[in-house]
């Protein structure tokens, strides 16, 4: 239950950025990662322990990218956006993981496969992200966002006999922690009518059985 050294962990600024941000961030992440085995630490030291949005950004996107298909990586990621979004939500100075997260890694080749299946997603957002409705993104106008992000990510495992639910649910997050990383209130507002629509799944799976 450690935190990453602060020396070796260089700071990656939460300022809102030009249009090429998220791709960049993917190319300094790959970057900044070696061969062999790639952990959740080491993706840690190169965000940096103060980096909460781009820590609750990465995983996000992994959630709702193929790569969330390889065994064991929706449970991991949920866990790590769940406990980002908490910490953030009490406003925690530095991100704190458990050494059994921090300790999880991918083989090289895997994480690259993982970075590739990104690029293309990231490079269709990119241009469309603006800093707008900021009040949104920051607090206390990202509270609830932040509150949906901790619960939906740590009752994940429980909502997948909803079809589509975990889909939506995982796409809604993605949604808050791009528009939080961006500074773009609009992608919160579509995240939350994602979250409408899993609302609206889950009475409709509710009414079924009960009927």
């Amino acid at each position: 239950m450690l935190h990453p050294d602060d020396k070796a962990a260089p700071m990656c600024t939460e300022s809102a950025p030009s249009h090429d941000n998220l791709m960049r961030l993917l190319d300094r992440i790959e970057a900044e990662t070696g061969d062999g085995a790639v952990s959740v630490r080491e993706v840690l030291a190169i965000l940096g322990p103060r980096a909460f949005t781009p820590m609750l950004l990465v995983p996000s996107l992994v959630l709702v990218s193929p790569a969330s298909a390889i065994p064991g990586v929706p449970s991991l990621l949920s866990a790590l956006v769940g406990l980002v979004a908490l910490q953030m939500l009490l406003g925690h100075d530095r991100i704190w993981l458990p050494r059994v997260l921090l300790d999880r890694a991918l083989d090289a080749d895997r994480f690259a496969r993982v970075l590739r299946a990104l690029r293309g997603p990231v490079a269709w957002i990119d241009p469309l992200i603006n800093e707008r409705l900021t009040w949104l993104t920051d607090k206390p106008g990202n509270i609830p966002a932040l509150a949906i992000c901790a619960t939906v990510s740590f009752f994940m495992p429980l909502i997948e006999f909803v079809p589509f639910l975990t889909s939506i649910l995982a796409g809604a997050i993605a949604l808050f922690a791009t528009g939080m990383f961006a500074r773009d209130g609009l992608l919160v507002l579509v995240g939350y009518g994602l979250v409408s629509g899993g609302v609206v799944l889950v009475t409709g799976a509710v009414q079924a059985v009960a009927g």
